[in-house]
């Protein structure tokens, strides 16, 4: 006999739908900046994945691997916490933290060489960032 969800698990899967869904919507909108590039002017190893989802959703698969090449990666692994948080799945703590771990380090590996290729997805731009204009306003420059 199923067991119904659990509380806890009901709102961790309600959390996770409402990120991802506001994710999904600013992707639609193309409303969305990483806040990390937005103050510091350095985007993060996932920068593009929000413009590669988009790009999925209007069908341009070439585009989605342009902004970010582990898009797929990155849909599987949420399709899983899903199916894990919703208890689907059953997962246990220690394989949930060696691939959150193998993840991190596939992300950071990538960045490295989008960085190395010269992607303009990843393209470090201080002069717009948050930082640059307090400090410049500050500054008086």
């Amino acid at each position: 006999m199923r067991q119904f969800p659990k509380k806890k698990q009901i709102r961790d899967l309600l959390w996770a739908a409402a990120v991802t869904g506001l994710l999904f919507i600013t992707a639609l909108l193309g409303i969305y900046r990483c806040p990390l590039d937005f103050v510091l002017g350095i985007p993060c190893p996932m920068c593009g994945i929000t413009r590669a989802l988009a790009s999925v959703l209007k069908g341009d698969f070439a585009g989605a691997f342009y902004y970010h090449p582990l898009w797929p990666v990155f849909l599987v692994a949420v399709g899983v916490y899903f199916l894990s948080i919703s208890g689907i799945i059953e997962l246990s703590r220690k394989t949930i933290d060696v691939v959150g771990c193998l993840l991190g380090i596939l992300l950071i590996i990538c960045y490295i060489i989008r960085h190395i290729k010269g992607s303009s997805v990843v393209g470090i731009h201080f002069e717009t960032s948050l930082v640059n204009r307090l400090y410049r306003a500050i500054s008086g420059l």
